[in-house]
């Protein structure tokens, strides 16, 4: 039986007929064979017929120029009908579109029409083309065939000139950077000690031993201001006549110098590192009691260095320490610059515990502070995490 496809749109209709296999009663059969194909466009008397070659060379024509409008890169399209592909479009002049067709009528006689279109004819005329593709109860074995331009088809869109430009800028710019950069002297480096070598030397029981205070080297001066000359003899000097509280206010900083209980700050810093993993005090009344007994210790060491010859820093001193529930202070560590040049004029080497073991876990509770020492002697302390930030 003979059907109708119609692909109706305002401005361009597509009708194809031809014959169906199957029920007469199924509307969906497809079509088997094209009798005719006719495309019109509303309001005008324009209209092209055929039969299936005219059909897919409509539908292969129309589909390479919208592609060429719709990509912007120039396809190679026919300018005249040919016996392979009677249908071609191109552009004209006045912003529009010829359409020229080569018929055949049914007596055989071949004539070409030519229609100018608009915009929104060519429109829908692509719009109807697509519907028939995708329709697949019409003609199911057609399929634009579509393949990829050569690249010889594609047009650079900027001159060459001009996509040169950013290249030799970044060239010229890396030239004028490598210039600046040989112009600039080769830094020098002085080599340091790292804090793992300084506290390999304060932990080692190897190193080389300090002689112990009041010995002394022959022919040299011994502490108590004597001297020893080669005969044996001792002859006493003028330090002997010094009184006791200007030998004793001498003494004491020799002696915290050399005492092995003062923790430097390397090994403070480790331990409190430490410390970290450490199950920390949750008992607020604990934590209460520790902050009023490391307050009063401190101010205590304060007022003692104030009264040998008054506090030596100016400004306000941030560590962090940790302390044990027995209150002593078991790891400090700087929070501020002020902190780290004038840790040893303050009490904390001298109060600090370091256990001999640094390879050991610590499994007491401890309770970390953030401590500050004022220039006045005041002490503030504040309970922190483990896990606040350095």
């Amino acid at each position: 039986m003979t059907a109708q496809r119609q692909y109706i749109l305002p401005n361009c209709n597509l009708i194809v007929e031809g014959l169906v296999t199957g029920e007469e009663s199924d509307p969906t059969s497809p079509l088997t064979v094209v009798l005719n194909s006719e495309c019109s466009f509303p309001g005008t008397s324009d209209r092209l017929s055929g039969g299936r070659e005219f059909l897919n060379a409509l539908v292969k024509t129309v589909s390479d120029y919208a592609q060429s409008l719709l990509s912007g890169v120039p396809y190679p399209l026919a300018t005249a009908p040919t016996a392979d592909q009677p249908v071609v479009l191109q552009p004209t002049d006045d912003h529009r579109h010829q359409l020229v067709a080569t018929l055949t009528d049914n007596t055989g006689a071949e004539t070409q029409q030519t229609i100018a279109l608009n915009a929104v004819q060519l429109f829908d005329l692509v719009e109807a083309v697509d519907q028939l593709l995708t329709d697949t109860f019409t003609l199911p074995d057609m399929a634009l065939q579509v393949a990829p331009l050569h690249r010889r088809h594609a047009r650079p869109a900027e001159p060459a000139a001009q996509r040169l430009i950013p290249a030799a800028v970044g060239v010229s710019t890396l030239a004028v950077a490598s210039m600046l950069l040989f112009m600039l002297p080769v830094p020098e480096f002085e080599p340091q000690r790292s804090d793992r070598e300084e506290q390999s030397e304060l932990v080692d029981p190897d190193s080389a031993s300090v002689p112990e205070r009041g010995a002394a080297a022959p022919g040299s001066d011994d502490a108590d201001g004597a001297t020893a000359d080669p005969a044996g003899e001792t002859t006493t000097t003028d330090a002997e006549t010094a009184t006791d509280a200007d030998t004793e206010a001498t003494a004491q900083p020799d002696e915290l110098a050399g005492s092995e209980e003062i923790a430097n700050p390397v090994a403070a810093g480790i331990a409190l590192g430490r410390l970290a993993t450490a199950p920390a005090i949750a008992d607020d009344d604990l934590l209460t009691d520790l902050e009023a007994e490391v307050t009063n210790t401190l101010e205590a060491a304060l007022e003692e260095l104030a009264d040998d010859g008054g506090l030596a820093f100016d400004e306000a001193l941030i560590y962090r320490i940790a302390v044990s529930t027995d209150g002593d202070i078991l790891g400090y560590k700087y929070e501020n610059d002020a902190a780290l040049e004038n840790i040893d004029r303050t009490p904390l080497p001298q109060l600090t515990f370091i256990p001999i073991d640094v390879e050991q876990a610590i499994d007491e509770p401890v309770a970390q502070f953030r401590l500050t020492l004022q220039p006045d002697g005041m002490v503030e302390l504040e309970p922190v995490e483990a896990t606040d930030p350095e």
